[in-house]
């Protein structure tokens, strides 16, 4: 028998029903059976981007009163933390990028690494990225995030070419998905 995780999923796409949150929730759909998952659409929380005021170096929570206030209980303490965005320039949206950079207190002063903490990063791309470049240049930035939190970077999953072959057409993207699910289920932690 398993115990049940906290799992956070920040879907970053402006679109509510687009390719990132069906590649996403064909995901969360496998986990969602099994574990607690907290889903935050984040281009509909109302975030402040950081203003490098650096209080956060002193009280160690940002000062700015707005939604992240609802994201950091989550990020400090969950067990898995899956962030889902479309690539937008070789990065993630704006609305994601708010959620990173508002974490700086985090870099400041860092949570403790554990082992159990996994990171997953789920992206799509609109044009076909045949080498690859757009999703590995996103993964390394995340990469970062993922380790600030404690919850290195373990899998990333990546859907390219959605502008001609949405998520929905595309078998094999959400065969991916469900078997990363099913991949993430075998690593839950004992009872």
């Amino acid at each position: 028998m398993r115990s049940v995780m906290n799992i956070l999923a920040l879907q970053g796409s402006p679109r509510t029903n687009g390719n990132t949150a069906a590649l996403q929730s064909a995901l969360l759909d496998v986990l969602a059976a099994h574990h607690t998952v907290y889903h935050f659409h984040v281009a509909r929380l109302a975030l402040s981007p950081c203003q490098s005021c650096y209080r956060c170096q002193r009280q160690q929570t940002c000062p700015t009163n707005d939604d992240m206030h609802l994201l950091y209980p989550h990020l400090a303490q969950c067990d898995m933390v899956i962030l889902a965005s479309p690539i937008y320039f070789y990065g993630v949206t704006a609305q994601l990028k708010s959620v990173i950079d508002r974490c700086q207190h985090l870099w400041l002063n860092p949570l403790p690494q554990r082992h159990d903490r996994t990171g997953v990063l789920v992206l799509t791309a609109g044009a076909p990225d045949q080498h690859g470049q757009g999703a590995r240049i996103t993964t390394d930035a995340c990469r970062i995030f993922f380790s600030c939190l404690g919850a290195p970077l373990a899998h990333t999953l990546v859907a390219t070419n959605t502008d001609r072959y949405p998520v929905t057409q595309q078998p094999d993207a959400l065969k991916a998905a469900a078997l990363l699910g099913e991949l993430l289920l075998t690593k839950a932690r004992p009872n």
